[in-house]
């Protein structure tokens, strides 16, 4: 097993600092993206509701909330998912790489990327009436299901399980020696 010498130590602070900067601008366009999207929707007068495009003259208030509600959750959803790549990548720059502190921000990524589905199921049921209307729409609803947000539930569940593993490994090695 490789040790991780000082350069190595200092090579992942370095990276590390420097995906933080990153993350921290994605966190700000992520807002600002929000905010431009809010006072100025695009394409103007149709809203999306679970694939389904909703026009000018389909857009209930109903449908205004509900699309208000979509956007909120999901910037929602991608800020959780970025302050918890923040902290950890704080925790990297520190020099604190295996931690249970480590395990907890990998796992709340990944459970937090389970959560759009629940959000999505919560859009389509409460703008059913609305989507039943739109009968020439129905084949976009399932190409909007957040399969994405699934797959990556699993992966960081399942680094995180190896992340675990790697950490105990380490703590009965620096027993052992």
């Amino acid at each position: 097993m490789l040790a991780i010498t000082p350069n190595r130590a200092n090579e992942i602070r370095r990276a590390s600092r420097a995906l933080l900067v990153f993350f921290i601008f994605m966190t700000v366009i992520t807002l600002w993206g929000t905010l431009a999207t809010v006072a100025h929707p695009f394409p103007p007068g149709i809203r999306t509701l679970a694939g389904i495009e909703f026009q000018i003259a389909t857009i209930t208030s109903k449908i205004e909330i509900l699309w208000y509600v979509q956007l909120v959750l999901g910037t929602v959803l991608g800020l959780k998912i970025l302050y918890h790549f923040i902290r950890l990548l704080m925790l990297f720059s520190s020099g604190q790489l295996f931690t249970a502190q480590n395990v907890a921000h990998i796992r709340q990524v990944g459970l937090t990327f389970f959560c759009a589905i629940p959000v999505w199921l919560f859009l389509l049921i409460c703008a059913a009436p609305e989507i039943a209307a739109a009968q020439d729409q129905w084949t976009r609803i399932m190409p909007s299901f957040p399969g994405g947000s699934l797959m990556g539930g699993i992966f960081f569940l399942f680094a995180t399980r190896l992340m675990s593993e790697a950490r105990e490994l380490r703590d009965e090695q620096d027993l052992v020696v």
